[in-house]
């Protein structure tokens, strides 16, 4: 702080390379709602699968809930909805789906930036 100069160190952490992997898990319907919540859409999910660990992941849900734990996605306990809580961790999002070959999720997010 006292250099005045700033920037994001999170994406050399150890949950970064953990989100990176289950994304590439891509459980039935994890990318629809990767893409989704890379729209600004909320997911509505089920936390009550979650077997509170990182290997017993069954289902997307499990894995979303995941995140939500690892601090990569916010949830509202009051609509049950999972959502990407700020810029920083959507940046994060495109860089984890980048290097998981989902290529058409990238473009889609880079021709809905270049839109705005």
């Amino acid at each position: 702080m006292r250099s005045g100069r700033f920037g994001t160190y999170w994406n050399k952490t150890e949950t970064f390379e953990a989100l990176r992997d289950y994304i590439n898990m891509n459980f039935n319907g994890l990318k629809d709602s990767v893409v989704g919540l890379l729209a600004g859409v909320r997911k509505k999910i089920d936390i009550g699968t979650f077997a509170n660990d990182m290997t017993s992941l069954e289902t997307a849900d499990d894995v979303l809930t995941l995140l939500i734990h690892l601090g990569y996605l916010g949830y509202d306990p009051v609509l049950e909805e999972v959502y990407i809580p700020n810029t920083e961790v959507a940046t994060e999002f495109v860089n984890a789906v980048k290097s998981a070959g989902w290529d058409e999720v990238v473009r889609a997010v880079k021709n809905s930036e270049d839109r705005n």
